[in-house]
């Protein structure tokens, strides 16, 4: 079946504000993911207050005693997760010249996508190694407190929250 005319306009229309809206809920996801939520149910920043995100909203609901060990891990993760950050605004930076081209180039954009998930990827690479080489420094009966904690939160973000 072939489509001309308005009828093809109207369609190509409709498929490129689904891309962009679907550019859009990426980018939020990926920016909600790498700093955190910036406004939460207490206001700015969530529970811990303005200006915390990201990893300064995961130390801040940990226990006191094993704060320093993250803080100190994940300062020295830095470097890293800076090049991951780069390679993300990078990717979205192609995948917005991919979306825009003219001609439209699936491939460019699929490439594109693969990209941007490589880069989160590494992201989510860096912050995994980096918890996994703290886990083992820190007693059975607080890592137990801490993914109880975790998987709180995670209930807590599904949208069928609901269930276990």
């Amino acid at each position: 079946m072939t489509i001309s005319g308005s009828g093809a306009r109207w369609l190509m229309g409709a498929a490129v504000v689904s891309l962009c809206l679907n550019l859009f809920l990426v980018g939020l996801m990926a920016g909600h993911w790498i700093y955190g939520p910036r406004f939460g149910p207490m206001g700015p920043g969530g529970p811990e207050g303005p200006g915390s995100h990201g990893m300064e909203a995961i130390i801040a609901g940990l226990p006191e005693d094993v704060r320093p060990l993250f803080k100190k891990a994940f300062e020295a993760a830095k470097p890293q997760f800076d090049q991951a950050r780069d390679q993300i605004h990078a990717a979205r930076d192609k995948l917005a010249k991919a979306a825009e081209a003219d001609p439209f180039d699936p491939a460019a954009l699929d490439a594109a996508f693969h990209d941007l998930q490589q880069a989160m990827d590494g992201m989510a690479l860096t912050a995994h190694q980096t918890i996994r080489d703290i886990l083992p420094q820190i007693p059975a009966k607080e890592r137990h407190d801490i993914v109880e904690q975790w998987l709180h939160r995670w209930r807590d973000r599904r949208p069928d929250n609901d269930q276990p």
